[in-house]
């Protein structure tokens, strides 16, 4: 399943199905209709005994790259983790673990601040006598290359760059 979001495309090879669930058309009938109030992901995967949720934010260009900044991000990424969480339960869709994957385009060690501070806004475990189960069977941060090589099953490649060697051949 051939998913795209901006210039990037993924290949999540395996997959039982797969949408844009942060869509913007009315029209489509995956457009989920709250997004003047909810968060949502870019990308909901269904594969055989999980589903990704999948988040891509490319702040390659940013010139800013203050604590601040970083904070912001890492709440975007909790509440659109949480919201869409949410969505799935009301709509009964949460029948399987969840693996939450976020693609940033940052350098290593932002990264890995921004997932240690994810992890621990997004607890994998509550109260071992109250949770059954936990939000988010994976939470993992990384950039491309990270994900690429963490990932080789769902490879993401870059539609302009392929787009400019096919014309330049």
């Amino acid at each position: 399943m051939i998913l795209q979001e901006g210039n990037l495309q993924f290949n999540f090879q395996g997959a039982i199905g797969g949408f844009k669930f942060d869509e913007q058309i009315q029209d489509k009938p995956t457009y989920h209709g709250l997004s003047h109030c909810m968060k949502a992901v870019d990308f909901i995967v269904e594969m055989e005994d999980h589903y990704l949720f999948v988040e891509v934010k490319d702040f390659s260009k940013r010139t800013n790259k203050h604590n601040d900044e970083e904070k912001k991000i890492i709440d975007a990424l909790r509440f659109k983790f949480r919201d869409t969480l949410l969505y799935r339960f009301a709509e009964e869709k949460l029948d399987k673990p969840v693996r939450y994957y976020c693609l940033i385009e940052l350098d290593n060690a932002q990264v890995l601040y921004i997932m240690k501070e994810l992890k621990r806004l997004l607890p994998e475990h509550g109260p071992e006598e109250r949770w059954h189960r936990p939000l988010a069977e994976k939470c993992i941060v990384m950039n491309t290359r990270a994900w690429n090589t963490l990932l080789p099953q769902y490879p993401i490649s870059d539609i302009i760059s392929r787009d400019s060697d096919l014309s330049s051949t």
